[in-house]
Formats: C-alpha cells, sequence, structure tokens
C-alpha cells in the first residue's frame, strides 16, 4: 500500500500557549455582516453563535478578502506596494494578509481603507513566513486577518470567541514548521 501524498508536509503548528480568548459580542443585522478589530493584527478564525428568536445558530465566521490587482506586472518577492481590489469596505491597518501560497504580509498603510480598491503597504514574509510571488497573481484573493465576516443567514446577537496572533510583527514564533 502506497500513501497519495506526505502528511506531514506544509503543516504548520502554532505558537499560542498562554493567550487568552478574546469574546465578542456584535448585533448582526444582515448575511455577511463583518467585524473589524482594530486593535488587533490577525486573529485564528472564530467560533460563535447568533441568538434569533427560534434557536442559537451555529455561525460561519471567516476572513475578509480581497483580489489582488495586477494585470500590468506581476509582483515578486521584494514588491510592498499592493494593489487590491473587491475588498471589505473599511479595513483597519495595521493588519496581517495571508496569500493562497501561505505567507503572511503585514498592512502597515492603506491607501484607501473604506473603499474596495486601495494599494496597500505591506512588510513581507511575516510571522516566520517566507516572501513568496505564488498567491499575489492577478486576481488571486488574500485573506484580511483582523476582519471577521459572518456568513450565515440568521441575525441577531452574535457571540464568537476568537484567538489573537502572538508575537511582534517580526516574530518568527507564530508559525513553525512541524518535523515528521
Amino acid at each position: 500500500m502506497t500513501a497519495a501524498a506526505d502528511k506531514t508536509a506544509g503543516l504548520y503548528r502554532s505558537n499560542t500557549q498562554g493567550i487568552m480568548p478574546i469574546q465578542l459580542y456584535v448585533l448582526k443585522v444582515t448575511q455577511s455582516d463583518w467585524i473589524n478589530l482594530s486593535n488587533i493584527r490577525g486573529i485564528w478564525l472564530p467560533s460563535g453563535f447568533t441568538v434569533t428568536a427560534a434557536a442559537n445558530v451555529a455561525e460561519t465566521p471567516t476572513y475578509g478578502t480581497a483580489a489582488i490587482n495586477n494585470s500590468g506586472t506581476a509582483y515578486g518577492t521584494t514588491d510592498t506596494s499592493i494593489v487590491v481590489q473587491t475588498a471589505q469596505a473599511t479595513r483597519k491597518p495595521p493588519y496581517y494578509i495571508l496569500t493562497a501560497g501561505g505567507e503572511v504580509m503585514l498592512c502597515v498603510a492603506d491607501s484607501t481603507p473604506t473603499a474596495t480598491t486601495s494599494t496597500l503597504t505591506v512588510q513581507r514574509g511575516m510571522l516566520g513566513t517566507t516572501a513568496s510571488a505564488t498567491g499575489l497573481a492577478n486576481t488571486n484573493v488574500v485573506s484580511i486577518l483582523n476582519q471577521i465576516v459572518l456568513g450565515s443567514a440568521s441575525v441577531g446577537p452574535t457571540f464568537l470567541r476568537a484567538v489573537p496572533f502572538t508575537g511582534e510583527p517580526d516574530s518568527s514564533t507564530v508559525f513553525s514548521t512541524v518535523s515528521p
């Protein structure tokens, strides 16, 4: 019998020992409402529920997203000015961005944080990741790690529990490779 793939490749361990979860309460008024955590650069995706007249409904939180806009010239590993489009409006820098290639970037400036199209000034290869052009092709989607989108159709009081990222932006202690 042969294995289809090495299950240990690309696995990461997080160092969140001693980090307390935060509790969030919001009044959700529509599907896909979002929460900006302006004093936190990034969180592990929370779990939660929305209270309705009929029952407590499991919430389906996801990160806020934006699409890369570089139809002119591809981004390389040293580019620190990244244009995005179709982003959730009202972003609150500083915040972490996760690319499809696994790189975490720190957005330190957002040219138009209340618009869907913006130029982001970023620091590359944060939290122990490596700067990579993978995941920065035109229309690739990136995740905004301090923005939570509440996806369930239920509305009402919503309770969430989340864990903020540890460390400073140059920390390599948040992600570390798991040895096989």
